[in-house]
């Protein structure tokens, strides 16, 4: 339970961008997703493939939010308390464009809560914005097998 503990206190926090380093993706979106059934917390998951959707409603796509620029100026237009899981985004993430978005977001004092967190393997966040991140190292510990297997 250290992980929800963690998350939690991630959500409660005032910062805007976040970045949780994973081997384990899967398992991060599932944690969220029991956050957003148990709290009903609005949490939104990215990805290039897809787009973006509300965890939990998983066939309702949010429209012209495919690429990271189209879903970061989403982020930033919402009006509405929302966590968006952003997957590997990586690529995206050194383009100057994108990290004036992040930046932007990252500034916003409206009264309404948002917060980007980038999810993946490895993040290398751009200088100009690290200060503005908190960055995560998502641990997964091996499962123990049971005896005789």
């Amino acid at each position: 339970m250290e992980a929800t503990r963690i998350i939690q206190r991630v959500l409660d926090s005032n910062y805007h961008l976040a970045a949780i380093e994973t081997d384990d993706s899967d398992r991060l979106i599932a944690l969220f997703k029991r956050v957003t059934l148990t709290t009903g917390r609005a949490v939104y998951h990215w990805s290039a493939d897809a787009g973006l959707y509300r965890l939990g409603v998983e066939h309702i796509f949010i429209p012209r939010t495919r690429t990271p620029a189209d879903v970061l100026a989403y982020v930033s237009a919402s009006r509405h308390y929302g966590v968006y899981l952003l997957q590997n985004f990586d690529t995206a993430l050194h383009k100057a464009s994108v990290q004036r978005l992040l930046d932007e977001i990252a500034g916003l004092d409206d009264g309404v809560k948002r917060l980007v967190i980038l999810v993946g393997p490895r993040i290398d966040i751009p200088e100009g914005l690290r200060k503005r991140v908190a960055f995560i190292r998502h641990n997964v510990r091996p499962r123990k097998m049971a005896s005789g297997q």
